[in-house]
């Protein structure tokens, strides 16, 4: 497996998520920039692609991925890799992730 060019911080996050076979919520547990580890009853397959809605911060509109690949799979986690976000929303993204790393 190879290195993260980010850093990942541990978060607890709701998300939704949906793709051809599957629409489900779950909560983040770690968080980049570039992608993110998610625990749910519905796990997606490896190969698979999703669109997600994370609910970074309370009172805010949660953030739109538009398509998202997953990368890894066991029985209760995946993990998935940001590919389609829009601009505005990878700003709040990136915003919200600078945070995390100021509190560390």
């Amino acid at each position: 497996m190879k290195g993260r060019k980010h850093t990942r911080f541990a978060v607890q996050i709701p998300v939704t998520f949906k793709g051809d076979q599957l629409s489900a919520g779950g909560t983040i547990l770690n968080v980049s920039e570039e992608g993110c580890a998610i625990t749910s009853e519905t796990v997606a397959d490896v190969a698979a692609y999703v669109q997600m809605m994370m609910q970074l911060r309370a009172g805010e509109e949660p953030v739109h991925v538009e398509l998202a690949a997953v990368r890894w799979s066991s029985a209760t986690r995946f993990g998935v890799e940001f590919i389609k976000i829009r601009p505005e929303e990878e700003d709040r993204l990136k915003r919200f992730v600078k945070a995390l790393e100021s509190t560390t």
